[in-house]
């Protein structure tokens, strides 16, 4: 509540200070000839004048017509708003300011016209139209670029909202994996268990805490490569594993995190896993002209329940959907197969 009334008063001031800046404009031009209490007093009025326009235009017809994607209706509400104002200008004028600041108005065009006359005349109409129209304009434009920025602040944090979600899925199918490999090797009361705790202690560390950030530099991430591969020989002997990870990149480019080991993860679970002979997989990463070109290519195991890499769970669905967030229009991401090999070619511009 106390927010709430301390948005209202500080939007309250703005407008104040908004209309005060007009007053002080055209006092800036005010003539010599004439006094400031009746350039001050008739000049209040006519910014009255404009700021009845203005507010009933943007708070009552926009909403009501603009916003709703009725356009004639607001070009014919704003015309008929915008002349009723214009008529009570001339009103005013004719009625009341004229007969108490004679000699104020003695250079305006319609000084010497009838109400009728002001009413119908083209040049009076069109002339007036501008001055009652320019400061809602300008405060049409201030509200339409307050909003642009509402809904760019809006778009954002629902964009990093969407990148949270799609990380907490992807950290625990990562962790999962990993600690069924611990688990195989626990089992087996297996001397590489602490050293796998040990790299995995390291993953935990990064994922958890180091990879909060939509980039993070491409040197943090091959380092979480490395553990993870090393964590897989850990788990399998040469007779089961052949791997390469050839990487030659500029430390300083910047990466999202965790997209590149899920597309290693997946080599290793659609090779090895299933494989009873010996897997390959080879890992290159390089970047050149603002460009990181990352393949992973694996062998395929020679059984019937191997699926089509693109058909499995939640990881490569996961990596497309970031790289549409972090990368529009700046990624493209291959994942071809034939009868022997996987193969998954990704390039970012950065």
């Amino acid at each position: 509540m106390i927010l709430t009334k301390n948005n209202a008063t500080i939007r309250i001031i703005s407008h104040c200070l908004f209309w005060i800046g007009f007053l002080f404009f055209y006092a800036s031009n005010k003539p010599d000839f004439i006094s400031y209490y009746s350039f001050v007093f008739v000049y209040c009025w006519k910014i009255l004048v404009q700021a009845v326009f203005a507010y009933g235009l943007l708070y009552f017809i926009v909403p009501r017509t603009l916003n709703k994607k009725r356009y004639v209706s607001f070009g014919f509400s704003s015309l008929c708003w915008l002349y009723f104002v214009f008529t009570f200008l001339m009103v005013l004028k004719f009625y009341y300011l004229e007969p108490k600041f004679s000699g104020f108005f003695d250079q305006w065009p319609g000084h010497k016209m009838s109400i009728k006359e002001r009413l119908t005349s083209l040049n009076l109409i069109f002339g007036e139209f501008s001055f009652i129209t320019y400061p809602a304009i300008i405060m049409g434009f201030i509200s339409f670029s307050k909003k642009q920025q509402k809904l760019s602040k809006i778009e954002e944090e629902k964009k990093t909202m969407e990148l949270k979600v799609l990380k907490n899925q992807l950290n625990p199918h990562f962790l999962f994996n990993t600690l069924n490999n611990l688990y195989a090797l626990t089992l087996k009361k297996d001397d590489k268990a602490p050293e796998m705790i040990s790299k995995l202690s390291e993953i935990l560390d990064f994922v958890l805490y180091r990879c909060n950030d939509h980039f993070v530099s491409i040197e943090k991430e091959i380092n979480l490569l490395q553990n993870y591969i090393s964590l897989e020989k850990l788990r399998y002997d040469e007779n089961r594993l052949e791997i390469s990870f050839l990487h030659n990149v500029d430390n300083t480019t910047k990466i999202t995190p965790l997209i590149l080991l899920t597309l290693i993860e997946n080599a290793f679970k659609h090779s090895v896993v299933n494989e009873t002979k010996k897997a390959q997989i080879k890992i290159n990463l390089q970047n050149q002209n603002n460009q990181i070109l990352f393949t992973v290519e694996n062998t395929k195991p020679q059984n019937e329940l191997t699926k089509p890499m693109n058909s499995y769970g939640i990881g490569i669905k996961n990596i497309r959907k970031q790289l549409e967030l972090l990368y529009p229009e700046k990624h493209l991401l291959l994942i071809e197969e034939d009868e022997q090999r996987f193969n998954v070619k990704l390039t970012l511009t950065v």
